[in-house]
C-alpha cells in the first residue's frame, strides 16, 4: 500500500459558497482538443438497451491483436464526447484499448424518458460495457480496467465493488456523495425543502404522466432548481455541448435526483477488494470533495492508493492540462504494476 502524500486544501465543509467562480476563473490551465479520428462508433446492449460508445485502439496494435482495455464513463449528465476523450487518447497511445459511452437515454444511446439519471442505472450500463468488451477478439479479458472521472468515479467504484472481473479501478475527480456535499452545504432544512421539490415534481409526473425536467445546468440556484447548480458546471457544459458535443441536453428528469441524491460509494469502497484501487482527486474541489475522497480511501481495504494533483478547481481535470496528463500519467504507471506492460505501448 503507497499514499501520496500531498495533502488537500484545509476542509471547506463549513465554507460557505460565496464566490466560487474565484476558482475556475483563477485557473492557469491549457485547453484540451480531442482528435475526433481517433476514435469509432461501437454499439452494445445494456439491459435490453442499445448503447452508443466510442472505441479508441493503440496506434501501433494491429487489428486482431488483443490488448489489455479501459471503460470509462464520465461526469454527470454528459455524453462521450465530453471530458473523456482527452483520457481515451492518453490511454490509447498506452496501449489500451478503451471504450467510452453515452449512458441509456443520454446523447446517442436509446433509452426512455430521455435525460433519465438514475445511479444505478448508470451503474448497470458501465458494468454491460464489461461484458461487451469481454465479447471481442482485440481485448485481453483478463486485463480489464474501469477508470472514471467526475461521477463516474464513483460508479467505477460501485462497478468493482460487484464485478470481481476487472483487474484494477481506477476513480479521478470522483463524486462519492453528492447528497452529503448538498446537506453540509444547504443544512438539514435547506436540503429538506430542496427536496421537497424534487418529490413534489415526480407527484406532478405521476399524477399527469408528463416527466417532469430540470436545467442540467445553472450558475446558482437563484432561478430555481437545476441538476447542476453551480457556475463552474455551467461554464463547461455550455462551452463544450457547443464546441465538442451536440448530442449533450441541457436537461435532467427531475424524478432521478431522489436516486442521484441518496447515491453513496464510499460505503461501496469497502467492498472493492482484492480488486486494486486508485483514487485521483484535486486539491482544491468545491463540489466533489477532497473529504469525501479520503473517506472512500479509509473505507477500502487491500492494494489501495490516493494520489493528490494540485487544482484549482473539479473542471480542470475534464479537458485541462496540466491536470489531465498528470492524472493519465499517474493512471498508467500504477495500472502496469498491477495489469503487466500494455501491448503495442
Amino acid at each position: 500500500m503507497t499514499i501520496v502524500t500531498l495533502r488537500p486544501t484545509p476542509s471547506r465543509l463549513a465554507e460557505p459558497l460565496d464566490a466560487p467562480e474565484r476558482y475556475y476563473q483563477a485557473s492557469p490551465g491549457r485547453q484540451l482538443v480531442a482528435d475526433p479520428a481517433r476514435r469509432r462508433r461501437v454499439d452494445f446492449v445494456s439491459d435490453g438497451v442499445r448503447l452508443a460508445g466510442h472505441l479508441y485502439r493503440p496506434p501501433r496494435a494491429v487489428d486482431a491483436e488483443p490488448t489489455p482495455a479501459i471503460v470509462m464513463c464520465g461526469p454527470s449528465s454528459s455524453v462521450k464526447e465530453q471530458t473523456l476523450p482527452h483520457y481515451a487518447e492518453r490511454f490509447a497511445d498506452a496501449g489500451y484499448t478503451v471504450l467510452t459511452f453515452d449512458p441509456r437515454s443520454f446523447g446517442e444511446s436509446d433509452g426512455e424518458p430521455r435525460c433519465y439519471y438514475d445511479p444505478t442505472q448508470v451503474i448497470s450500463d458501465y458494468a454491460n460495457a464489461v461484458s461487451y468488451l469481454l465479447t471481442r477478439d482485440d481485448v485481453d479479458p483478463d486485463r480489464i480496467a474501469l477508470v472514471g472521472v467526475c461521477m463516474g468515479g464513483g460508479y467505477a467504484v460501485s462497478v468493482a465493488a460487484r464485478d470481481k472481473r476487472v483487474a484494477a479501478v481506477v476513480s479521478v475527480g470522483g463524486g462519492f456523495d453528492v447528497g452529503g456535499t448538498f446537506l453540509a452545504t444547504l443544512g438539514v432544512d435547506g436540503f429538506a425543502a430542496f427536496m421537497r421539490q424534487i418529490n413534489d415534481l415526480a407527484s406532478r409526473e405521476y399524477a399527469t404522466g408528463r416527466v417532469q425536467y430540470l436545467p442540467a445546468i445553472a450558475p446558482d440556484l437563484s432561478n430555481g432548481l437545476a441538476f447542476m447548480p453551480n457556475p463552474e458546471a455551467f461554464s463547461y457544459y455550455a462551452r463544450t455541448s457547443k464546441t465538442d458535443a451536440p448530442t449533450w441536453e441541457n436537461r435532467v428528469a427531475a424524478k432521478s435526483l431522489q436516486s442521484y441524491f441518496a447515491y453513496n460509494a464510499v460505503a461501496d469502497a469497502a467492498l472493492v477488494a482484492p480488486t486494486p484501487l486508485l483514487i485521483v482527486h484535486g486539491t482544491v474541489d468545491l463540489f466533489l470533495w477532497p473529504e469525501f475522497a479520503q473517506r472512500a480511501y479509509d473505507a477500502a481495504g487491500g492494494d489501495k492508493q490516493l494520489a493528490w494533483i494540485q487544482t484549482h478547481n473539479h473542471i480542470e481535470l475534464y479537458d485541462q492540462n496540466p491536470y489531465v496528463e498528470q492524472a493519465t500519467a499517474h493512471v498508467v504507471g500504477w495500472l502496469e504494476g498491477r495489469m503487466d506492460k500494455p501491448v503495442g505501448a
